[in-house]
C-alpha cells in the first residue's frame, strides 16, 4: 500500500511539474514606425495588415519589454498595449507572425 501511494504521488508530480511543452517565449517591442518585435533571436516588422482572430492559431509568445525608442503623447500613441504573439494559420513563423496590439491582431514580417 505504501508503494502504490508513494507511486501515486510521484505521477502526480511529475504531471503537474513538468508536462508543460507549451512554454511563451518572451518578447522585446521596439515603439519606433514601424514597431520591431523581437522574439526567439528572429526580428519581425509590424504592418498595418489586420487581422481577424480566426486567422491566428495558438500564442507563441507574450511581449515582456517595450523599447520606447520614439516619445509619443498619449492620445496619438499607435502602440499602447502590445501584449501576445501567434502563430498567423498556414504561414511559418519564419516568414510572418501576428501581434496584438491595443485589442488587435496584425500581422508583423520577418525583417
Amino acid at each position: 500500500m505504501k508503494k502504490a501511494i508513494t507511486i501515486g504521488l510521484i505521477f502526480v508530480s511529475i504531471l503537474l511539474s513538468g508536462c508543460n511543452t507549451n512554454k511563451l517565449s518572451s518578447a522585446v517591442f521596439t515603439n519606433t514606425t514601424p514597431a520591431v518585435i523581437k522574439i526567439d533571436n528572429l526580428t519581425y516588422l509590424m504592418s498595418d495588415d489586420a487581422l481577424a482572430t480566426n486567422e491566428v492559431e495558438e500564442q507563441i509568445g507574450k511581449i515582456t519589454r517595450i523599447q520606447a525608442v520614439v516619445s509619443y503623447s498619449e492620445d496619438q500613441n499607435p502602440y499602447k498595449s502590445p501584449s501576445k504573439i501567434f502563430e498567423i494559420k498556414d504561414i511559418n513563423i519564419d516568414e510572418a507572425i501576428a501581434i496584438k496590439v491595443n485589442d488587435k491582431l496584425f500581422k508583423a514580417f520577418i525583417e
